[in-house]
């Protein structure tokens, strides 16, 4: 079966990673792992996902109980929530009781023996994991056709106050849910381009758009 998504699942233990992506790959997953090395730092880890194409992510709570790392998944879980908060992520382990008190959101959590447990059982942990990629993939399309909608009618005949303030905010939005780099920002959209030439607003759209690439990039 050819994966419709890929999950990026932090684990030190690679076997693990080995384990789950030949679980999942049956139902239309491609799970990658990433490298940890002796003392590696939660940034250094933060690094590789943020470079990886992924879909979700899954987040092994216990990291530190081989020493490899000082940290553990509720950093992990912080970091991403902060960095790109409604990215689709999950606390991925077999040590739920002592991920409980850490992790503020339980609906996250979910035991690894799931997926070893009779098929229906698999089968929602697979529809749970589906329905937040697409919520989000939903979610970012979404703002694109408003900043897309929005800039046609401006280019055709002007945008009224409101307009031009929706507009604005659906472009911050999309720079706020990754911190990381610009990725989903609606550069992908727009061309800087296409924007020269044409009216005020979008001159001003441009002008909020390289500041706050720049304001990314100085973090």
């Amino acid at each position: 079966m050819k994966a419709k998504y890929t999950i990026g699942y932090i684990d030190e233990d690679d076997s693990q990673v080995k384990t789950y992506r030949r679980k999942l790959k049956n139902y239309g997953f491609d799970v990658i792992g990433y490298k940890f090395t002796k003392g590696m730092t939660l940034d250094g880890l933060m690094n590789q996902v943020y470079k990886s194409a992924i879909d979700l992510l899954m987040i092994d709570y216990k990291l530190n109980d081989t020493n490899v790392v000082s940290f553990n998944g509720e950093e992990v879980e912080s970091e991403i929530y902060e960095t790109k908060p409604k990215f689709p992520h999950i606390i991925f382990t077999n040590k739920v009781d002592q991920a409980e008190p850490f992790i503020e959101d339980w609906k996250i959590i979910f035991d690894k023996d799931v997926v070893f447990e009779d098929e229906i059982s698999i089968e929602r942990f697979v529809k749970v994991l589906e329905k937040s990629i697409e919520q989000y993939r939903n979610y970012v399309a979404k703002k694109k056709r408003l900043i897309g909608n929005l800039l046609d009618k401006e280019a055709s005949g002007g945008l009224n106050a409101k307009e031009k303030d929706t507009l604005l905010l659906a472009q911050e939005e999309l720079f706020i849910m990754d911190k990381s780099r610009v990725r989903e920002a609606p550069m992908q959209l727009i061309s800087f381009e296409k924007l020269e030439g044409l009216s005020k607003t979008r001159k001003e759209a441009e002008d909020f758009l390289k500041s706050l690439i720049e304001k990314n990039k100085g973090k």
